[in-house]
């Protein structure tokens, strides 16, 4: 069994962990918009993050960092979610978007479900999540430090957050944790959270 470590390097450089020199104000800056480096959920880690978080009929789900938007494309496709919206900042990432849908064949319903922004996922307030039932994020532990206040803020009780390979931190402790191992032998982790009610 080996771990996945495609993104571990990437997140390294990503956090500034490997050396690149002094670092500038615009160098600040470039770091934030690239915050977190592009690499693919496996399709079957795709799967078991949907089923973990029961996504059903008439479920709305958000995929923050959406890539190709692959997570939100099966949701709809596949598990007949109502609504699947898919947000990133590489505005590359909504051709990717494009060319997805199309390779997946959808119908004209199901396309219609789908949405895909460009944005910056710590831009996002609470109140954008009112109406979502489930969030799917493949980012780095400091950007789900980050949004984790929002997300707790703004979802309902009952709503689900699915996390693949990073925890939320300590303080936020997953309800459920699965092992799953990829066509390669890769083990991937996921994590599940489900919103608790309001005190």
């Amino acid at each position: 069994m080996y771990k996945f470590v495609a993104f571990a390097a990437l997140a390294a450089t990503a956090l500034g962990l490997v050396g690149t020199g002094p670092t500038t104000a615009q160098d600040k800056k470039l770091k934030t918009e690239i915050e977190v480096p592009f690499v693919p959920t496996n399709e079957k880690v795709v799967a078991a993050m949907l089923k973990l978080a029961q996504v059903k009929e008439g479920d709305t789900v958000y995929d923050l960092g959406c890539g190709d938007g692959r997570i939100v494309i099966t949701a709809v496709k596949e598990f007949k979610a109502k609504r699947g919206l898919g947000i990133d900042f590489d505005p590359a990432r909504l051709k990717d978007c494009e060319a997805r849908m199309k390779e997946e064949k959808l119908t004209a319903e199901q396309t219609k479900k789908l949405t895909f922004k460009q944005g910056d996922v710590l831009k996002m307030t609470p109140e954008d999540f009112k109406d979502v039932d489930v969030v799917t994020m493949y980012l780095l532990p400091r950007v789900n430090n980050q949004l984790k206040p929002i997300l707790q803020k703004g979802l309902k009780p009952g709503a689900r957050v699915v996390s693949h390979d990073f925890d939320m931190g300590e303080d936020w402790k997953e309800d459920k944790k699965e092992e799953v191992m990829s066509e390669r032998s890769y083990s991937h982790t996921i994590y599940l959270w489900t919103i608790k009610e309001k005190k």
